[in-house]
């Protein structure tokens, strides 16, 4: 496969086949990957030109996926696609993971056409309501953000099966301010569990170990 490939990162098999077409249409070879560690070997064994990852192709974790891809090859070009809703917050996060564009399946067929096309000839694509969210100057979206200590002390707390009224009565606050660090918690870390939270916060290296158990 020449550097006119895509790897289609995805378990859902309709998916892959209407998109197998759609990028064959435009002059694309393709490959499929269905677990994280078939992706990694088709990228170390192929010279592709971009990869099509689905949104939910780790769980919650894809943002976090994309930007360690990102990291281990600058030159390496990812698009997210998504066959469910997904909202223009949620999909802003994997243009800040760094991702290059989001499509929604969910979308018009000539979108979603036009779409295809634009990413398989190296544009980006993003729709409107994504683009506003990132267009926002008060975004948020620092993929490399760091926890502070107070987040990483809550984290751990909460973890101990701490309500947000104990925690702000063992921290003398107000429940709004232990949800706002919550709210910063999620946004730096990506996802919406508290398991999210520590595996992600764990692969992005925002957490260590031992920030939890001592």
């Amino acid at each position: 496969m020449g550097n006119r490939g895509v790897i289609i990162a995805t378990n859902a098999i309709f998916f892959a086949g209407m998109l197998k077409d759609k990028f064959m249409d435009c002059g694309l070879s393709v490959l499929t990957a269905s677990s994280e560690n078939e992706l990694s070997e088709k990228m170390r064994t192929t010279f592709i030109k971009f990869i099509f990852i689905e949104n939910c192709f780790l769980g919650h974790s894809t943002d976090v996926l994309v930007h360690q891809m990102v990291k281990r090859n600058r030159h390496i070009r990812i698009v997210v696609w998504a066959a469910c809703e997904v909202k223009p917050v949620a999909a802003a996060r994997f243009i800040a993971a760094g991702a290059e564009s989001f499509v929604s399946l969910r979308d018009t067929e000539c979108n979603i056409d036009k779409a295809i096309k634009d990413v398989s000839w190296g544009q980006r694509y993003c729709p409107d309501d994504v683009k506003a969210v990132l267009d926002k100057k008060d975004d948020g979206f620092s993929f490399d953000e760091k926890l502070t200590q107070r987040e990483l002390q809550i984290i751990k707390m909460a973890g101990e099966n701490n309500s947000n009224k104990e925690l702000g009565d063992i921290l003398s606050v107000s429940i709004n301010t232990i949800k706002a660090h919550k709210k910063n918690i999620y946004r730096k870390c990506g996802g919406n569990t508290p398991v999210d939270i520590l595996i992600n916060g764990l692969r992005k290296g925002l957490i260590n170990v031992e920030d939890i158990i001592n």
